[in-house]
C-alpha cells in the first residue's frame, strides 16, 4: 500500500456520492476562499491540532488559501499565506521528522519547489527554495528509502516539452538533498501519485501525462530513495491519438491483493475514468476498463461509505457535479451517480472531517472560487 507519511499528511482528491445503498452526501456548504484563480486542493492537518485543514493555489495572488477545520466538518474563515511567484500546487508533510507537517509549494513559471518548514502551532519557518530544470508542475510527498521522513518527488517540464522528475531526500535539519535527476522522452505532466504497484514494499511513483503515446509513466522505487526509469502504460484504445491525455490520477488497493491499483480520468474528448488493475505477479497491469463520465478533471479513491472498500470519485467540470462509483471490492465498481456541487467543481479532496467513519467531499469552484464541503450522512 502507498507508504506516504498518512498521519502527518492525508491528501486524497476525491468527491463522494452513493450507489442508491450507501451513504449520500448532504447540501453543499460554501466557504469562501478569498482566492481568485484557484488551483489544486488538499486536506492537510498544517495546522497540527488535530483536525484536517484545506489548502488549495491562489495562482493570480501568489498565495496558499488556508481554511482551519473545526468541530463537526466545518471550516473556520480563509486566511492567506504566502507563497512566492507563480504558485501552482500546495501540499504538506513531515520531511525532518519532527511530527510536525512541513508546508511544500511548487511554482510554475520560476521553476522552484518551496519548502516551508512547520514549527508548530500552524507557524512556519521562512520559505527555502529548490530550483527545477524547468516548470514545477506537481509535487509527492512520499517514504522512498524508509527512514521515516518524507522524501519529495517533483515533475516537471516545459509546455510540450520532455518530463522530469527530480528526486529530494528528506533530512533531519530540514534541508532537502537532491537525490535524482530523471529525464523522460514523454512531454507534459498533468498528475502525480504515490503506491505501490509491485508489491515489493517499495513506493513507486505514477505519472499522468498528455502525450498521446502513453497516458500513465510508472517509476518503480529501488528502495534506496532512486526511482527506476519509466514504464509507459499505454492509452486505452478509444483514447489513442488524442492530445488531451490523462487528466488525474488516483491510486489505492482496488481489489484487496495488496498491490496499489491506478485509476486516471481523461477530459474533453474522451471524458472517461480507466481502471488499471495492479497484476497478481506484480509485473504490471491488467488491461485497463473504461467507464464514459460526464466531464471529469479530477479523481480519487476513498471509503466514502464505510464498508471497507475503495470508492471512485471524479469533478465533471462542465456538469457541475461529483461522480461517485462504489466500489466492489474486486476492482470493479457501481454505476456511476451524479451530485451537485457548486457551478465548475475543479479540484477535489476527501477525507472524515466530521469523524463519523464517512469520508467526506470538498471540492474547489472554477465560478465563485469558493470552496464546497459536503458530509456524507447516512441514508
Amino acid at each position: 500500500m502507498n507508504r506516504t507519511l498518512r498521519a502527518v499528511i492525508m491528501v486524497l482528491t476525491s468527491a463522494c456520492t452513493g450507489d442508491g445503498t450507501g451513504p449520500t452526501p448532504g447540501v453543499p456548504v460554501a466557504y469562501p476562499s478569498g482566492g481568485t484563480t484557484l488551483a489544486g486542493l488538499a486536506a492537510v492537518a498544517l495546522l497540527n491540532d488535530s483536525r484536517i485543514d484545506l489548502i488549495t493555489v491562489d495562482r493570480d495572488g501568489g498565495s496558499i488559501r488556508l481554511l482551519p477545520g473545526r468541530a463537526g466538518g466545518a471550516f473556520g474563515e480563509a486566511v492567506g499565506l504566502t507563497a512566492g511567484d507563480d504558485p501552482i500546487q500546495a501540499t504538506a508533510g513531515d520531511v525532518n521528522g519532527d511530527g510536525v507537517p512541513d508546508l511544500i509549494v511548487m511554482r510554475h513559471l520560476v521553476n522552484t519547489l518551496s519548502v516551508q518548514l512547520g514549527l508548530g502551532g500552524g507557524a512556519l519557518a521562512p520559505r527555502v527554495d529548490y530550483p527545477l530544470r524547468n516548470h514545477g508542475n506537481r509535487v509527492v510527498v512520499v517514504d522512498l528509502n524508509g527512514d521515516g521522513l518524507g522524501d519529495l518527488v517533483a515533475a516537471h517540464d516545459g509546455s510540450g516539452q520532455p518530463i522530469y522528475l527530480t528526486v529530494f531526500l528528506g533530512s533531519r535539519t530540514g534541508e532537502l538533498h537532491q537525490l535524482q535527476e530523471l529525464g523522460t522522452d514523454y512531454f507534459t505532466t498533468e498528475d502525480l501519485v504515490a503506491g505501490d504497484f509491485d508489491g515489493d514494499g517499495h513506493p513507486d511513483v505514477a505519472v499522468a501525462t498528455s502525450d498521446p503515446r502513453a497516458a500513465v509513466l510508472v517509476f518503480h522505487g529501488l528502495g534506496t530513495g532512486e526511482l527506476a526509469a519509466p514504464v509507459a502504460l499505454p492509452t486505452v484504445p478509444a483514447h489513442a491519438g488524442v492530445s488531451d491525455g490523462t487528466t488525474a490520477l488516483a491510486t489505492g488497493d482496488l481489489n484487496g491483493d495488496g498491490l496499489d491499483d491506478i485509476v486516471n480520468v481523461c477530459f474533453d474528448l474522451t471524458n472517461q475514468l480507466v481502471v488499471r488493475l495492479a497484476t497478481a505477479s506484480g509485473a504490471g497491469f491488467a488491461a485497463p476498463v473504461v467507464t464514459p463520465l460526464a466531464s471529469p478533471v479530477d479523481v480519487a479513491l476513498g471509503d466514502l461509505d464505510g464498508d471497507g472498500r475503495l470508492d471512485a470519485v471524479a469533478a465533471n467540470l462542465l456538469t457541475g457535479t461529483v461522480s461517485v462509483l462504489h466500489g466492489k471490492g474486486d476492482g470493479t465498481f457501481e454505476p456511476a451517480r451524479d451530485w451537485p456541487v457548486g457551478s465548475e467543481p475543479l479540484a477535489l479532496a476527501v477525507f472524515d472531517f466530521d469523524g463519523d467513519g464517512l469520508a467526506d467531499i470538498a471540492a474547489t469552484d472554477l465560478v465563485d472560487h469558493a470552496i464546497r464541503v459536503l458530509l456524507s450522512k447516512r441514508n
